[in-house]
């Protein structure tokens, strides 16, 4: 009874495994036929990383479109940096020397300032911090956000809180010092937008 079991399990994965070969065959072949290459069939399913092809309206960099789209989007909803806004000032391309993995020198990462840079904010400085942060987190899936990190915090797109608050403590990534004020991203709200973009503009 077990063998008879056994092989008719092996003739349904085999049957299953031959169509499956013949669906992938047949559309190589259309694909063939329309000059698609294996490349161009392995970008549907792993697109490349996109472009830092855009302008940066914050410095003389680039951004990736989907940056470009999480600036506008956040002017559009605090207004345009200035002392006595919100965001005080954007920075969002920068040459990140001291931490190559950054987001930064490819064009996929943002720094919102609610005060001036290098100091601890309170007040309403510090609520306007919170206030970028949480809304980044709230339309992470929009903007294609990947991760946020504020006061000391990082939160990942798809994780949950730690039992302490916001996201979960920041160590400094192992290149800045957490206990800085810009080490510890406590003057300014760094995000990240994904590498291969999901969001649709």
């Amino acid at each position: 009874m077990i063998t008879v079991r056994t092989r008719t399990r092996a003739a349904v994965v085999t049957a299953v495994l031959l169509v499956l070969a013949l669906l992938g065959a047949a559309l190589w072949w259309a694909a063939a036929e329309r000059g698609f290459t294996a490349r161009d069939l392995w970008e549907v399913v792993d697109p490349p990383p996109e472009p830092c092809s855009q302008d940066d309206p914050t410095t003389s960099g680039c951004l990736t479109p989907t940056a470009l789209r999480l600036h506008d989007a956040a002017v559009a909803r605090f207004g345009e940096p200035g002392r006595g806004a919100p965001i005080r000032s954007i920075t969002c391309w920068s040459e990140h020397a001291w931490n190559p993995s950054s987001d930064h020198p490819v064009g996929r990462a943002c720094d919102f300032f609610p005060a001036a840079s290098g100091t601890f904010p309170t007040g309403d400085d510090l609520a306007a911090g919170w206030a970028v942060a949480q809304w980044l987190r709230d339309n992470a899936r929009e903007l294609d956000v990947r991760y946020v990190i504020w006061q000391g915090r990082i939160w990942v797109r798809g994780s949950s809180d730690a039992g302490n608050g916001w996201g979960r403590p920041y160590r400094g990534g192992g290149v800045y010092d957490p206990q800085d004020a810009t080490g510890g991203h406590y003057d300014h709200v760094h995000v990240s937008v994904s590498e291969r973009s999901r969001a649709r503009p």
